[in-house]
């Protein structure tokens, strides 16, 4: 098969796809070379083996540790790439992708040693964060990381079973707390993201590195909500994905 460009030249084998939600799917992926790639980078995927429609989907796979390179994408009907990845890509298809790329990481960047994180996710934002979630407590074992998880409904949970197998493992180090913002049931806190929920559920937030990635409308609120909660000298990092 002839790399359709120089953009993306890792060429990885379909081994599997698994349903997440009801409208989210995770290609696992066979990588026949050495793929380096830190925990919340993404790649660029050469769509239907076009050169001229590249997409960035997150690693949703943690290095060392998946035993597969994994993209985790929601089907949204009217997107090019996501209707192609959750609808015409069967296992056995061959993938072009780009090398990982993308500051948004929890390595490498001065702050890897730091004990207490909180990581703030809505929709498939969460990809990022169970990558490095994944990272941090398997090599950091004085770490303590809060995930605070918003979906629309329980049925939206992406990885519940692997978020439930953490929270298992790592009793002492990972505090899950899930949010919906319709039919709440027992397990998550009803609404959206506010200051009095994160107050209420992250008493320590001074003492905390932030880092938050989700949809547009979640980006802007978490931001509004970041500079009401923190003060100047704590980090805050954030990455906006597609609605």
């Amino acid at each position: 098969m002839t790399q359709p460009t120089s953009a993306c030249p890792d060429r990885m084998q379909v081994h599997s796809i698994r349903q997440e939600t009801p409208d989210v799917w995770t290609l696992s992926l066979i990588n026949h070379d050495f793929y380096p790639y830190r925990p919340g980078q993404y790649a660029l995927v050469c769509i239907a083996n076009d050169s001229d429609t590249l997409r960035a989907y997150t690693l949703s796979s943690t290095p060392g540790l998946s035993p597969f390179i994994t993209l985790t994408v929601r089907r949204v009907e009217q997107r090019t790439g996501l209707g192609w990845l959750t609808q015409q890509v069967k296992p056995g298809d061959y993938l072009w992708l780009s090398d990982a790329q993308g500051e948004f990481t929890c390595v490498d960047r001065g702050h890897a040693e730091q004990e207490r994180y909180l990581m703030m996710a809505a929709g498939c934002g969460v990809t990022p964060i169970m990558s490095m979630s994944r990272w941090l407590l398997a090599h950091h074992p004085n770490v303590h990381l809060q995930v605070i998880f918003n979906v629309r409904n329980p049925q939206q949970v992406i990885f519940a079973t692997e978020w439930q197998r953490l929270t298992e493992h790592y009793p002492s180090q990972l505090t899950l707390t899930l949010v919906a913002e319709f039919d709440a049931e027992t397990g998550f806190l009803a609404g959206r993201l506010t200051p009095e929920l994160l107050k209420q559920a992250v008493p320590d937030l001074a003492q905390r590195i932030v880092m938050t990635c989700g949809p547009a409308p979640y980006y802007a609120a978490s931001f509004r909500t970041g500079r009401r909660c923190w003060r100047p000298r704590h980090t805050f990092l954030q990455r906006a994905v597609p609605d």
